[in-house]
């Protein structure tokens, strides 16, 4: 059993639905009480074949509110997202470097192409409280603290304290679909081919289930590894030196 007094403060709640299988457990966790709110479910255009089925099987039982972007766009547009961003990359190191291809840090990707389009329309439709699947286990400090307020909107995260074992077990309970990126990643990954996020295990599962998209993918980290190669040469000389 949870403590659902959150709801009874509030008339607009949101529920973030990303296909992941946290905030599908938050979903039938909280099945009863679904007409009570709006599912809200962003799709950057580059999200998984799987991942869009778990959305769709949602959308059997409820109304999912669709947000959509075009991270492939942006990309093409502003850089690609990159767990390590040499100094060349920075607005005055790109006035002075050769021309090459942009990198971006992974957060600023994330946030101007999932978080802030998701919650800017759920503070636009009036909700005041927001319903994540977020969990302690995945991160040391999570940013949104369940029942803290962001902006005027209280935050409440119902599996906060639960393993990601417990997860799985839930959803097995349940008899809801489990997302076959499980069986090899921890997390669902919000764009199939993100170039950041370097420790998911994208690379292998992508070779074995989506060879094209794999390709793109080879591709496009290949882009990456060039421009960082030379900074980090830099960095094993200077540091090797030292030795």
């Amino acid at each position: 059993m949870i403590d659902t007094s959150p709801l009874d403060r509030h008339e607009r709640i949101a529920l973030s639905v990303s296909g992941g299988k946290d905030s599908l457990a938050c979903v039938l966790l909280l099945r009863e009480y679904l007409p009570r709110m709006t599912l809200y479910h962003l799709d950057t255009g580059d999200l998984l074949p799987e991942v869009r089925e778990i959305v769709r099987w949602v959308e059997g039982f409820a109304p999912v509110v669709r947000v959509q972007t075009d991270v492939l766009r942006w990309i093409a547009e502003v850089g690609y997202p990159s767990d390590l961003v040499p100094h060349s990359m920075h607005h005055i190191g790109r006035q002075m470097a050769e021309n090459g291809a942009s990198l971006v840090g992974r957060y600023d990707c994330c946030a101007l192409n999932l978080m802030l389009p998701l919650y800017n329309r759920i503070k636009a439709d009036g909700n005041t409280l927001l319903i994540r699947g977020s969990k302690a286990v995945d991160m040391k400090r999570l940013p949104l603290q369940d029942g803290g307020t962001d902006d005027g909107i209280e935050i409440w995260l119902p599996i906060v304290d639960w393993s990601n074992a417990d997860v799985m077990a839930y959803l097995r309970e349940q008899g809801a679909p489990i997302c076959r990126v499980y069986e090899t990643m921890t997390n669902a990954p919000e764009c199939a081919r993100c170039t950041a996020w370097w420790g998911e295990g994208r690379n292998a599962y992508l070779k074995r289930h989506h060879p094209e998209l794999w390709r793109d993918y080879q591709a496009r980290m290949a882009i990456v590894a060039r421009e960082i190669s030379g900074p980090m040469r830099n960095f094993v000389r200077e540091y090797e030196g030292a030795l």
